[in-house]
């Protein structure tokens, strides 16, 4: 039997019914568009904004960061690709992140060379080229060719790893000193390596680094923090996650890299993948909804109007549901789903039912930048296709 809504709620039911788009006509309307990613203010010179937008890459109060003498020097976003051309014969492929100390938290990225190790053959490793770096679903390979080649023919010249073989390679990162010597330049060797645990939909690897000649460390750090022991990374293929609002760019030659606890594996692991499952292929509709649940799960209520915070703790639970039934587990029934808070677009909050939001101790913005409350019966919107609700009604 189905629970009754509380006091006062319609029934979720009757107002947000799930589509199966197996059998009916999915689409989104054309009024649905993204975030933009962040761009600093013309004449703002010292424009500097948090990384990590409050839980997009790790965990709020975590780090993703490379560590050289005690403090953050890198901040891994992504591989990305970048073709021969004129001025470099060679493909290469960069580390793209966020540099705190040399640019000013701005995106750079940094050529990468490997050591690849050959357990029957003894000797020191092999140098060779990074050719590309790619994903499939979540499924890493990294393309490398030997260090006198051009690196060009993929049939005879470029050779793969996956798996567990992908250990067998060290990647290598140079960054320059700065500050007139004041700080020095820094080589970070880097280890990916399979993880043998995970969901079927999702591919966990564990990113280690080091300077050489020191300990691996894991690149994601949850700090203490409720995710304690959540540092696992995942891969997103062809997408670009902006670190500060968490826009999403479709850019063929990234593979972006996301620790388990933020927003952007979490997404993942609900079953919100930006890719049909079947295919491999862009999906729209489920582009929308992916990008909507990283706005939802950090409660960023605001992102469209220019607030990036995050309006809610670490460790606070809340429930979830999509109007096509993308999400891990989903069905056509909200029994979970007893008090609307918010629906969701890639721009934060479509609308917002302050009252049942989940932490009401954190004080909102008067006026809530115009966002409105939800209609009552709830319905879904041309853009909000996801719905959250608090896990038991909020004290009124």
């Amino acid at each position: 039997m189905r629970p009754t809504p509380p006091p006062g709620e319609p029934d979720l039911n009757e107002g947000l019914p799930v589509k199966d788009c197996g059998v009916e006509t999915c689409v989104l309307e054309e009024g649905a568009r993204r975030s933009g990613p962040f761009e600093c203010p013309t004449g703002q010179p010292n424009c500097t904004p948090d990384t990590n937008g409050l839980g997009i890459f790790v965990i709020e109060g975590g780090s993703y960061c490379f560590a050289a003498d005690a403090r953050s020097r890198f901040c891994p976003e992504a591989f990305e690709n970048v073709p021969a051309s004129d001025t470099s014969p060679r493909p290469t492929v960069r580390l793209t992140g966020r540099d705190p100390v040399a640019h000013q938290n701005r995106v750079v990225g940094y050529t990468l060379l490997g050591a690849l190790q050959h357990p029957q053959s003894p000797g020191p490793d092999e140098v060779v080229r990074i050719h590309s770096i790619e994903a499939k679903g979540t499924e890493l390979t990294v393309n490398y060719c030997p260090w006198s080649s051009d690196c060009i023919d993929t049939a005879t010249q470029v050779f793969h790893l996956q798996g567990e073989d992908l250990q067998r390679l060290k990647l290598r990162a140079t960054l320059p000193g700065i500050d007139g010597g004041q700080r020095r330049a820094v080589v970070f060797e880097i280890s990916v390596r399979l993880r043998p645990e995970g969901s079927g939909r999702v591919r966990k690897y564990d990113v280690l680094y080091r300077e050489p000649g020191r300990p691996w460390v894991n690149h994601c750090d949850s700090r203490g923090s409720d995710a304690a022991g959540r540092n696992a990374t995942a891969f997103l293929p062809g997408l670009r996650v902006d670190s500060v609002n968490a826009a999403v760019d479709f850019i063929p030659a990234w593979t972006t890299i996301g620790c388990e606890s933020g927003s952007i594996v979490t997404c993942l692991d609900w079953g919100y993948t930006p890719w049909d499952p079947d295919t491999g292929g862009d999906d729209r509709i489920r582009s929308h909804v992916f990008g909507s649940c990283l706005q939802a799960k950090r409660a960023a209520y605001f992102v469209g109007q220019g607030d990036f915070k995050s309006y809610t703790e670490n460790g606070t639970r809340f429930v979830k549901r999509d109007a096509y039934g993308l999400g891990r587990d989903a069905n056509n029934q909200v029994s979970e789903l007893r008090t609307l808070e918010a629906l969701w677009s890639p721009l934060g909050a479509v609308c917002l039912n302050v009252e049942n939001r989940r932490v009401p101790g954190i004080p909102l913005p008067e006026g809530l930048y115009g966002v409105p409350s939800c209609a009552r019966p709830p319905t879904w919107t041309p853009t909000g296709k996801l719905a959250t609700g608090t896990v038991n009604p909020a004290p009124h």
